[in-house]
């Protein structure tokens, strides 16, 4: 028995509904929800450790901020709509408000 499904093209057309699905999602905002857009950032410190012989433990001695805080590339709407780019967001807020 042969099976004659692609898997190549079985993918794409779930991206391409997933992608309809987004694009929908941010460009119809469900009017009863709450629409904040957050995202989440990261800062990265160097930590140095000395060795605490009577403890047996590394004891952190010092950190330093290595990067700035920076605004994160996808963000999130608390409705439920994730992985937006800035003018996504825009969109959809814009959209909500109308």
């Amino acid at each position: 028995m042969s099976d004659d499904h692609d898997p190549e093209a079985t993918l794409q057309e779930w991206k391409e509904s997933m992608q309809a699905e987004h694009a929908e999602a941010i460009a119809e905002p469900d009017p009863d929800a709450d629409h904040t857009i957050e995202g989440v950032a990261q800062v990265s410190y160097r930590m140095t450790f000395d060795y605490d012989a009577d403890a047996g433990e590394l004891v952190r001695a010092s950190t330093e901020q290595v990067d700035d805080l920076a605004d994160p590339e996808l963000l999130s709407c608390v409705c439920g709509v994730r992985g937006m780019t800035r003018e996504e967001a825009r969109q959809h807020l814009a959209a909500a408000v109308e």
